[in-house]
């Protein structure tokens, strides 16, 4: 008798990816994982899709010359709900595999964070907490693009799914129990908006902190650059750091070199850059410049808080970290200092004005502020 398999097999043939497609037909709710690599690339390259159907895991691999087609369709239906931890990431890599992300998913991080579990808590340290089983982090490193992956690398991508299905179960029921499981299905179907993974070139520039508290003309400067890099990075498919660094980004927005010969006075700025981009870089710095000729009010520049504010600031902020202890969980999960800023700009779409937040805290912070 051949000894007992303990590790799924990565399914790569067909007949593999349709056995799989009728399991996952018949079930109404599944678990997913996904393992990428994101070093050397704009766009994150998947690597590995788990998922587990009832007690059996699936690993997937999407290197493989199988039709997934079938496979996806059934994953992104949304009359099955799909069980995820964490699973931003995840959502972001299938929009770059398929464009499109999951419409019905269950986030038990989020679910757990509605118990008071801390609102970043990571898959293993949950499973550890609720179910008892201790999830190997060995493979952590592993490059899921290699061929082959081993046993130890399966069976460890197999358990990131094995234990999902029980810790939503649990999480639903406690959820329920405190009248929240529906909180826990708003805060997940957030996920589902595609404009969270969409690359998005005019918005670029929120991802450098610095930008909203330069100059005017330096801001619109330096939101056009980052719209450029942003554009290139994803038609190089190279990282945004590799194809020019926040530093460097922001010299030339406030420095404004008008020749590529003036390119020569920016730190850091590598010749081949300069040489090859130069033209490029210097026309974005053009287009910043027209932007703030014709709309200089779009680019105010921001200031640190007065004491009035602050006090102010101080005062929303209590009121969020009273009602979070009422409700016994952290703060930041019912509330950042970025969504009090954020409402208080008259934001009606930001997250304390909308949903189950909005009545249970949004409506004082309104009436204090």
């Amino acid at each position: 008798m051949p000894p007992r398999q303990t590790f799924p097999p990565l399914l790569v043939s067909q007949p593999d990816i349709d056995r799989a497609c009728g399991q996952i037909a018949a079930c109404p709710a599944i678990a997913i994982d996904t393992e990428f690599v994101r070093t050397r690339t704009y766009a994150p390259k998947l690597g590995l899709l788990q998922i587990a159907v009832d007690t059996q895991q699936l690993c997937v691999d999407p290197l493989s010359e199988a039709d997934l087609n079938p496979l996806w369709e059934l994953l992104l239906a949304a009359e099955r709900s799909v069980i995820l931890h964490s699973g931003k990431q995840d959502m972001e890599v299938m929009w770059f595999e398929r464009g499109a992300v999951l419409p019905n998913l269950i986030d038990t991080q989020a679910c757990a964070a509605l118990l008071g579990y801390p609102a970043q808590i990571g898959y293993a340290g949950l499973v550890q907490e609720l179910l008892g089983i201790a999830v190997s982090k060995e493979q952590t490193r592993t490059d899921w693009t290699r061929r082959p992956l081993s046993e130890a690398q399966l069976a460890y991508a197999a358990e990131d799914v094995a234990h999902l299905q029980p810790l939503h179960e649990l999480l639903r029921d406690r959820l329920i129990a405190q009248d929240r499981y529906q909180w826990a299905l708003e805060d997940s179907a957030a996920l589902s908006d595609a404009g969270l993974y969409e690359p998005a070139p005019d918005k670029a520039w929120q991802r450098i902190k610095s930008v909203p508290f330069m100059r005017g003309p330096e801001q619109a400067r330096a939101r056009a650059l980052a719209a450029w890099r942003e554009q290139q990075a994803v038609r190089v498919d190279k990282p945004r750091q590799w194809i020019l660094a926040d530093a460097v980004l922001l010299e030339l927005a406030v420095r404004n070199p008008a020749s590529v010969s003036a390119l020569a006075g920016i730190s850091n700025l590598p010749a081949s850059v300069a040489r090859k981009q130069g033209d490029a870089l210097l026309l974005a710095l053009e287009a910043g410049n027209g932007l703030y000729e014709t709309a200089p009010d779009t680019f105010m520049q921001s200031v640190p808080d007065d004491d009035q504010e602050k006090a102010r600031l101080k005062k929303l902020i209590k009121i969020v970290r009273a009602t979070a202890a009422e409700l016994g969980i952290a703060p930041e999960v019912l509330a950042s200092k970025r969504d009090i800023n954020d409402m208080l700009r008259g934001d009606e779409r930001c997250r304390i004005m909308t949903g189950w937040r909005r009545e249970v805290v949004g409506e004082n912070l309104l009436a204090a502020a």
